[in-house]
């Protein structure tokens, strides 16, 4: 069977990918959450570890259709990590609670990430020439197009 490509062709298919991806990172880290302690002591680090490379997956494929805004979706990714490498020692050592509270909002903070670089992939991979229809396509366009911010 020959491989498929990313291409900007394609956008449904690779946003489809990507959401695919997520929902099993997140479906990984609802198993976590609810199981006992032990298991966030011994999983968070191997949670940290699959997130990385979800990130890295995600980040080839927005590098290899040209997205325009990687570094900014980069940047997001390195503070997610970062938080993430934080907290790892203090789960480590018995602090469940804190890895509890850290994983049920990296599902919060999956979900929007998810959401707007879909958005952005899309955007960023149809012809020029196509407009946004509706209200709604028309409202959420910023997060596909928006500038870098001053920091």
């Amino acid at each position: 069977m020959p491989a498929t490509r990313a291409s900007p062709s394609r956008p449904r298919a690779i946003c489809a990918a990507l959401r695919h991806g997520r929902k099993m990172l997140c479906r990984r880290i609802g198993d976590i959450v609810s199981g006992p302690d032990d298991l966030v002591a011994h999983g968070f680090a191997t949670l940290v570890a699959a997130v990385e490379a979800a990130f890295r997956h995600e980040e080839l494929i927005m590098e290899t259709l040209g997205y325009t805004h990687l570094h900014e979706h980069r940047e997001e990714n390195a503070v997610v990590l970062s938080a993430l490498h934080h907290v790892l020692p203090e789960v480590e050592r018995g602090d469940h609670m804190l890895g509890r509270q850290v994983l049920s909002a990296l599902v919060d903070v999956l979900d929007l990430h998810r959401l707007s670089g879909e958005l952005a992939l899309t955007v960023a991979a149809r012809p020029a020439e196509v407009r946004a229809r509706g209200h709604a396509a028309r409202a959420t366009l910023h997060v596909a197009t928006r500038r870098p911010s001053l920091r």
